[in-house]
């Protein structure tokens, strides 16, 4: 699997994504979610114009749905929440690809 971790700016957050890429290589699946989920909740805290609009449409709804989903909290604050605890390695993979590649598109 071709990592582009090194192409996130913010120091902090690419930790955390090569954390997930560790977690993903020992088989700790849910911690990839957590991980990833995480960083996409950072990212649309930093970047509150992908809560706006139409934006704020394809920035929930894209969010991966295989066990975990975005959703807006009573304050309009995303957050993830989770239909089950466990994952496989291709759902981890789906959020893993996702997060990665939002924070590199969005120049985080």
């Amino acid at each position: 699997m071709a990592v582009k971790t090194d192409r996130i700016q913010d120091a902090a957050l690419r930790a955390s994504m090569e954390d997930a890429q560790a977690a993903l290589k020992s088989g700790d699946y849910k911690r990839v979610v957590d991980l990833c989920g995480e960083a996409y909740v950072e990212l649309l805290g930093r970047k509150p114009e992908m809560l706006q609009g139409a934006e704020q449409f394809r920035s929930v709804l894209f969010f991966p749905r295989l066990g975990a989903h975005l959703a807006l909290n009573g304050d309009r604050q995303p957050e993830v929440i989770y239909d089950r605890e466990t994952f496989t390695f291709s759902e981890a993979v789906t959020y893993f690809e996702f997060a990665v590649d939002n924070l590199i598109k969005h120049e985080i």
